[in-house]
């Protein structure tokens, strides 16, 4: 018994002699590591020390899709994410105005830190022309964000392009000149008071326009200033009361609606003279057109014509050899909506044009 109790007292005399070596060769593991860490921290990366701060900012200004495209204000694609890799990055992207001057926003059903967001935009923004996008699911019960929409005024002097989806109190809100705005996209989620037309003024830079659902007619805009017009879901009476004035006009796209009990008494409409219209293109919107198009325009420089043939109806080769004719223009392309003639009889009909299409009206739904 005394024997086995001694070789016990052995065994574990030696278990603590390899304990004591095993701590001592941890120790000198740890002390080893910190020495290494201590040099690894010492360390300073390239990118953070030979790379002037300017191509780094540019090289944030890249990871964005081109200016005025407006990237999303929070996740990945989002400058905000260029704020979260390091320290320095984060200072540089604070002081790159250009990173915030595109800005996604929600005007509906905004939550509180997307709110947020949008106010640090416009403040490192700095004096930069501002690109607005708002993208709004109007199926969702409309809340409108009232804070962040009188932020946006206040930047007014500083928009550049907007392309905005409005109520009309936020409408009736826009008061006073934008003297940088080149670009604009308007859509109204309801009509106003049918008495309400707003008149924007102050716009010396504006060329292009795109007015949707109830903007055409409740906005008055500089029109002999633009260049490009697209009017969408319009009556006739409305546009034509349009363009008669924007006579310097490059480019004009109309989705057309029928207005029954008015468009019977324009059954001979004025005559519109677009002379420096370059293309056109006149889409049917619900399909109840028959005729009365397109000779209500003159456009002597067309070169682009993209037209439904419901608006040439009942006999759309004559009826559109009697537009090219009354306009004396040369076109270079054109393209016919839902035809029911095949591109061959335009063809023919039409030598002297390089360029024939037809399409079928379901794939032009979206023009």
């Amino acid at each position: 018994m005394l024997d086995a109790l001694a070789a016990v007292r052995s065994r574990i005399a030696d278990i603590d002699t390899q304990i004591l070596a095993l701590e001592r060769s941890l120790s000198a593991l740890r002390t080893e590591r910190a020495l290494e860490q201590e040099t690894l921290d010492s360390y300073k990366y390239p990118v953070l020390t030979a790379v002037p701060t300017e191509i780094i900012s540019e090289i944030f200004v890249q990871f964005l899709p081109v200016y005025p495209l407006c990237p999303p204000s929070t996740g990945i694609l989002s400058p905000t994410v260029l704020t979260q890799i390091c320290r320095k990055w984060r200072e540089i992207a604070l002081e790159t105005p250009t990173l915030w001057r595109a800005i996604t926003l929600h005007l509906y059903n905004m939550p509180f830190d997307r709110q947020r967001h949008i106010c640090d935009f416009l403040d490192r923004s700095g004096c930069c022309p501002l690109s607005i996008r708002s993208d709004d699911d109007l199926d969702l019960e409309p809340v409108p964000v009232v804070e962040i929409f009188a932020a946006l005024i206040s930047h007014r002097s500083r928009w550049e392009h907007l392309d905005i989806l409005l109520s009309p109190s936020q409408l009736r809100a826009i008061d006073g000149p934008m003297p940088l705005l080149r670009n604009l996209h308007l859509s109204l989620d309801n009509n106003p008071d049918p008495d309400g037309i707003y008149e924007w003024r102050g716009l010396p830079l504006l060329r292009s326009v795109t007015l949707e659902e109830y903007a055409p007619s409740n906005v008055i805009l500089p029109w002999a200033q633009l260049t490009s017009l697209t009017l969408n879901s319009i009556f006739r009476s409305e546009y034509i009361a349009i363009l008669l004035y924007a006579s310097n006009l490059r480019c004009c796209e109309l989705g057309i609606l029928w207005q029954y009990a008015i468009e019977d008494n324009l059954a001979t409409p004025p005559e519109i003279t677009l002379p420096g219209l370059e293309s056109l293109t006149l889409v049917d919107r619900n399909d109840d057109w028959e005729g009365l198009y397109p000779d209500v325009f003159v456009v002597p420089a067309l070169r682009s014509l993209c037209i439904e043939e419901s608006f040439l109806a009942p006999h759309p080769i004559p009826a559109l050899a009697s537009f090219i004719s009354k306009s004396r223009s040369k076109p270079q392309e054109v393209c016919i909506i839902g035809a029911t003639e095949t591109s061959d009889s335009y063809r023919t009909a039409f030598p002297a044009i390089p360029t024939f299409s037809v399409v079928p009206r379901e794939d032009a739904a979206d023009m």
